[in-house]
């Protein structure tokens, strides 16, 4: 019976250990709740002694039905009626299991004779010659010996681990025949594959090293030289690569729990690694039988008896430290945050998907801040609040993964469907992919395609860690559209992050490394680690950015990022390239002032900025149609275009390449070779407008605008699959226009913009998208072309030109950029025309070539419009105008 409760002390919750004298039974771990007892572990029953059932050795009987029950189906009767006792809490099963699954306390190394290290990766399982796991250990064993050129022996026994690509191993016919379920295996049952693969590596590598031993003449210590004692081989890590494909992290399920995936992200944030015994080895100082116990907490416990069954001892045990199974574990975690190209993530409204990965010996520290790799693991389940991840103590579960292997994904292609291949081949094949695709970039800003071309081109740059960024700069009035532009750039970006200055000081800390967590020991990537390595991010408002632009001028110029730490300095390569957009300070943008008095950045950071772009809000030809682009928004496509083609101003068809503007010699006809000479002098000698020709035209009815998915699809097959060249001719003309420029800059009195060999490089990375958004492995001319427009436009409309007394010029000598500069330029070139030849009177031809040496390149039908409205030009006739003397 239960002995009566305590009058003088009140009873405690929890008691370990048996009790002292006589009395009833009672478990080593028990509670005592009123006077009784509660045990711990179950409904053990008595022994024939304590239940005084009678002589030792007769059968036990079944408890009398007035004696009270113990264990799990216990009841108390509580208010005249049994009430069950919910103590689930208490059972195994919901407790954390270890790291390898297994409920083994300490085991007996008793390794068989044919594979020494057993023990280290079977821990329950004996040896049983012939059956099916030792005929696959002797066949992956084979395997290895036969290809001795794929596995270098020493290397792995002195690193720990060794890489197995799925190739190497499936090639194998003799092991297929032994183990035809190799792949299902690793699949569903990765542990325990994983380990056999192991083991016969292990013993392979043991069997090479004596081997190398007994062909050597003398390994013993001299006076002269020390030879190390030959130590126990510990145990060798696989790490599978291509055995499963890339799975998403949204699709992953706890049906999957304990197999074997494959994800595909970017390192976030980096945790501080952890060190830990968790397998301690002893030997008995009787029979000198080795026994390894498992470790855990702060506690070190020791054997209690021997393992072996003749032996008695109950101590003196000695601790071998130099034994391969004394392990010391190294564990990290990590979060991986997603990089895929089946979803498009709004980057205001939600965020991608992200994971756990916790790493292990030699993973630990193998990956840094920013960098996108492909993690192979198993997935596994943690009860949230462990490890102080929550402080809610809720029966929640967690999913992370148990990595195996790690690949930086620099060097693995990304996998296309063939409906994706047919979806790219579609728009490849469309007559003018370029303005399809520039269309489709935020449909909902009407207008501004050279802004869009710019982005474009900027997404199409190079990949990898040593690709050339292409940085973009959107300035211009509130409510123009930037935001959207650049959230539709961060949506079908392959690898990006995007930062909002609107939020400020928050925001402003997402650029750079940073530290977390209670203690700060964990390494957050900022935007722009996040995005190095051939990424973009996209920064809205960066002027508002002001503490932080010191980051990022320095991230832009000498492509790192430092931290300064304790005693070190931390450096981390960042090369991104960057899509930004800025609000002028007066809440519009002054055509009167400098583009640098409009926006708070400074001149070095500005200057980093390959093509920038101003976005004016002013009044034009083109309100109409923008009215009714805003109403026709959720009216379809069809009546979006009858509405432009009533608004439209010059419709006329192109096509990707505009061909048709250049001059094609006709077979048999002999052409003057002063002519051609004078032809390729420029390659914007005609009249060549990249904006009217990527606009959209009513006849383009049935223009059906991709989807954001397929873009991202087509921008990463380009991406990684072409990788065009310079040819001799667009070399030529890359280098005729940079000679003008420069010619035309030294000509121009005041003029402050300069051409150098930053634009310039970037005018060959940018003639490199370009063709790469065509597939094409050569850059063309026509390709330059279309270059050279897009920065022509840039350098046109951030121009500084200081104004002239005499012009007669709106905006004075306050000095101006944009149209403005050019209006300016283009009237007092006029003038001074007009007075040498005494004549008012010139024609559209007369009045181009004027416009040329005044370093307009493009749009010159708006400048000429300009001039019109301002009174310095009058029509004439037909081409004809008259010119207003000051």
């Amino acid at each position: 019976m239960n002995p009566p409760p305590s009058r003088g002390r009140a009873p405690s919750r929890f008691v370990r250990g048996r009790g002292r004298g006589g009395g009833a039974y009672r478990p080593y771990f028990y509670f005592r709740r009123n006077g009784r007892v509660i045990p711990a572990r179950g409904n053990r029953q008595p022994n024939q002694e304590e239940s005084g059932s009678g002589a030792p050795g007769a059968p036990s009987t079944d408890p009398p039905a007035n004696r009270p029950s113990r264990g799990w189906g216990r009841t108390v009767g509580k208010r005249g009626r049994d009430v069950h006792l919910d103590c689930s809490f208490l059972r195994p099963e919901n407790y954390a299991a270890p790291e390898d699954g297994l409920q083994v306390q300490s085991i007996a190394v008793d390794n068989p004779r044919a594979y020494p290290g057993w023990r280290l990766y079977f821990l329950r399982e004996k040896y049983e010659e012939g059956n099916d796991l030792a005929s696959r250990i002797m066949a992956v064993q084979a395997h290895y010996q036969r290809n001795p050129h794929n596995y270098d022996f020493l290397m792995i026994r002195d690193r720990g681990f060794f890489r197995l690509p799925a190739l190497t191993i499936l090639s194998d016919a003799q092991l297929k025949e032994v183990w035809p379920g190799l792949v299902e295996d690793i699949r569903e049952h990765p542990l325990r594959t994983l380990a056999t693969l192991s083991l016969a590596m292990h013993t392979v590598v043991l069997n090479h090293l004596l081997d190398c031993n007994d062909s050597v003449v003398s390994n013993t210590s001299t006076t002269d030289i020390y030879v190390p004692p030959p130590g126990r081989l510990r145990k060798i890590y696989v790490r599978p690569e291509d055995f499963v494909p890339v799975d998403p992290m949204e699709g992953m399920s706890h049906s999957r729990v304990d197999t074997l995936l494959c994800i595909r992200g970017t390192v976030s944030s980096v945790g501080e690694p952890s060190y830990s015994l968790t397998w301690q080895a002893f030997r008995c100082s009787r029979c000198q039988m080795e026994i390894a116990m498992r470790q855990r907490g702060t506690f070190q416990p020791r054997p209690y008896q021997c393992k072996r069954s003749e032996c008695v001892a109950r101590d003196e045990f000695l601790p071998l430290r130099n034994s391969p199974y004394t392990r010391l574990s190294i564990r990290q975690i990590i979060r991986l945050e997603e990089s895929s190209l089946s979803s498009v993530h709004d980057f205001e409204s939600s965020l991608p998907g992200e994971m756990d990965v916790e790493l292990r010996h030699d993973l630990v520290d193998a990956v840094r801040v920013g960098q996108e790799v492909v993690v192979s693991g198993v997935l596994k389940l943690q009860e949230l609040g462990e490890d102080g991840a929550t402080g809610d103590s809720s029966n929640q579960m967690q999913a992370y993964l148990k990595a195996v292997s790690i690949r930086d994904a620099a060097a693995i292609k990304r996998e296309f469907s063939e409906r994706d291949l047919e979806a790219i081949a579609m728009i490849n094949a469309e007559q003018n992919s370029f303005k399809l695709l520039v269309q489709s970039i935020a449909p909902e800003v009407y207008g501004h395609e050279l802004p869009k071309a710019a982005c474009l081109l900027s997404l199409l740059g190079g990949r990898g860690p040593e690709a050339d960024a292409i940085n973009v700069l959107l300035v211009g009035d509130p409510g123009i559209g930037k935001t959207k532009v650049l959230q539709s750039c961060a949506q079908i970006t392959e690898r990006g992050a995007h930062v909002s200055g609107k939020r400020g000081a928050q925001s402003a800390q997402h650029l750079g490394v940073t530290f977390a967590g209670r203690n700060k020991r964990v390494l957050q990537a900022g935007a722009l680690m996040a995005a190095s390595g051939g990424g973009h991010c996209t920064l809205d408002d960066v002027d508002k950015l002001a503490s932080k632009q010191a980051i990022l001028l320095q991230c832009l110029q000498s492509g790192e990022i430092n931290l300064p730490l304790s005693g070190a300095f931390a450096s981390f390569p960042a090369k991104p390239s960057v899509i930004a957009c800025a609000n002028p300070q007066r809440g519009q943008y002054d055509e009167g002032r400098y583009l640098l008095q409009n926006i708070n950045i400074t001149p070095a950071l500005l200057k980093e900025f390959h093509l920038v772009y101003v976005l004016l809000d002013k009044p034009s030809e083109r309100d109409m149609s923008l009215t009714a682009h805003v109403r026709a928004l959720h009216a379809g496509a069809k009546k979006r275009a009858k509405i432009a083609a009533r608004y439209a101003l010059k419709p006329k068809m192109s096509d990707s390449m505009c061909e048709a503007t250049f001059d094609i010699p006709v077979a048999g006809e002999k052409d003057d070779t002063m002519k051609t000479e004078d032809d390729n002098d420029s390659v914007m000698q005609h009249d060549y407008d990249l904006d009217k020709r990527l606009e959209l035209l009513p006849e383009e009815e049935d223009l059906d605008l991709l989807p954001p998915i397929l873009i991202k699809k087509f921008l990463a097959y380009a991406r990684q699959e072409v990788n065009p060249l310079l040819n001799e001719e667009a070399s030529n003309a890359i280098l005729r226009f940079f000679q003008e420029l420069q010619g035309s800059s030294a000509h121009s009195e005041g003029d402050t913009s300069q051409m150098g060999a930053g634009q310039l490089l970037a005018l060959i990375h940018l003639s490199q998208a370009r063709a790469r958004l065509d597939l094409s492995p050569v850059v063309s001319p026509q390709h330059v072309r279309d270059v050279i427009a897009l920065l022509t436009e840039s350098i046109t409309q951030t121009s500084l030109k200081a104004g002239s007394s005499g012009s007669g010029a709106r905006g004075g000598g306050s000095g101006g950029g944009g149209r403005s500069a050019q209006l300016r330029n283009f009237v007092q070139l006029m003038q001074k025309r007009s007075a040498a030849l005494g004549r008012r009177i010139f024609d559209l031809e007369e009045l181009k070539e004027i416009g040329t040496r005044a370093g307009i390149l493009t749009s010159f039908s708006q400048v000429m419009e300009m001039a019109n409205l301002g009174g310095y030009l009058l029509m004439k006739g037909a081409n004809m105008y008259e010119v207003v003397p000051d």
